[in-house]
């Protein structure tokens, strides 16, 4: 899908958007299912890492993803545009490693191998974690991540691919920790395939490690189901690391699906286990969103890369009947507000909801966070 114009013709964008994901997603399956796989094979090695090469963001590069152009153009309530200046951190105190999701739409099972192209990585990148930049230093890695018709093919496939996507991720990382650490506080983020990525790092390579452990300062799984057994805050997915309940709480979890409220979520995308939960964390906090950011795109008059909206949205967690939770998102709709809609939420129900925009709804809010923690980390 592609991200609509704030004008008539974004209904129109939005509704042949989701039909076409649902044509997408029904070929995706009869050809998962009758195709043959190409095959790669675990990284055993870190050392393709030390190249920049393989890197989205990594703050030693003369230029990346996450540090171009990022103004951004708030629309007030008024209607009135105000441009703002993006100011990167300089070698902040907190490192933010980040997976992206799937960008590999190929209707073959297998994985991601050829990165002649970097455009649709480079646009994940700089709509979910380049303004995050703000706050802390990125490190971003590329990786052989599994197609999307990966997830409609045979179990022993998904293990396969997917062993393959997270031998890179576990690679880079291992590259980050031996060159890069400095002993910073530590930010753990991917977005769907890539929060399956981060929860696996999490659990394999993070909660072991008493010194990580130490180190990290939030946890951001997010588009991806964490599962909790019902009645308690910890096991499931993970074994220590549980939910955020409060501003001070560091080594701790922010996890959520965006679905527009009144919505339910797809079961194909949110299952649990029967008598756990899907942790859903609103990262904001209050029930209204602080900043919401998107992609331009060509809206019409508005000239920097993201545009804008201050507490436009609301965020709640919602308590599904199966345990399917998910983060409920609205409009404030306050009288006399003249900001357009930037997205239309009711024809954002069904399907994969409002995934697509998981970090984009709350990028204000994941930024406050990020900054509170490590204010309350300091004064430990």
């Amino acid at each position: 899908m592609r991200w609509c114009h704030v004008d008539d013709r974004a209904l129109i964008c939005h509704r042949a958007a989701v039909a076409r994901w649902f044509v997408f997603l029904a070929i995706a399956i009869v050809i998962a299912a009758c195709s043959t796989s190409r095959s790669e094979h675990p990284r055993t090695s870190s050392d393709p890492y030390r190249d920049p090469a393989w890197w989205v963001c990594r703050p030693d590069l003369p230029s990346d993803t996450c540090r171009g152009d990022l103004s951004t153009t708030e629309i007030t309530a008024t209607g009135a545009h105000l441009v703002q200046a993006h100011h990167p951190a300089q070698d902040s105190e907190v490192d933010c490693f980040y997976i992206y999701p799937t960008v590999d739409l190929s209707l073959l099972p297998g994985n991601h191998v050829d990165f002649s192209d970097l455009s649709k990585i480079r646009a994940a990148a700089a709509a979910q974690i380049a303004r995050l930049s703000e706050v802390c230093n990125v490190y971003a890695p590329l990786y052989r991540q599994a197609t999307i018709a990966t997830y409609f093919s045979t179990k022993s496939d998904q293990h396969e691919f997917f062993e393959v996507a997270y031998s890179d991720i576990a690679a880079a990382f291992a590259v980050y920790r031996a060159q890069f650490a400095k002993h910073h506080r530590l930010v753990i983020i991917g977005h769907s395939q890539g929060s399956q990525m981060a929860a696996r790092l999490l659990h394999e390579v993070i909660e072991p490690d008493p010194a990580l452990l130490a180190r990290l300062l939030v946890a951001m799984p997010i588009g991806f189901t964490v599962d909790v057994p019902d009645e308690q805050t910890t096991g499931g997915t993970f074994r220590s690391l549980a939910a955020c309940t409060k501003p001070e709480q560091t080594g701790c979890l922010i996890s959520y699906l965006s679905i527009a409220d009144g919505d339910k979520p797809n079961k194909l995308t949110n299952k649990v286990p029967a008598h756990h939960h899907a942790m859903c964390v609103n990262p904001a906090t209050t029930s209204t969103l602080r900043e919401s950011v998107f992609p331009t795109s060509g809206l019409k008059g508005i000239t920097t890369p993201y545009v804008a909206v201050r507490d436009f949205y609301t965020a709640h967690c919602t308590l599904d009947p199966e345990g399917r939770n998910y983060l409920a998102i609205a409009e404030v709709g306050a009288a006399g507000d003249q900001r357009p809609h930037l997205l239309d939420l009711a024809k954002s129900m069904g399907g994969l909801g409002l995934h697509r925009y998981d970090l984009q709804f709350t990028q204000g809010d994941l930024i406050e966070l990020i900054r509170a923690k490590l204010r309350y980390a300091n004064v430990k």
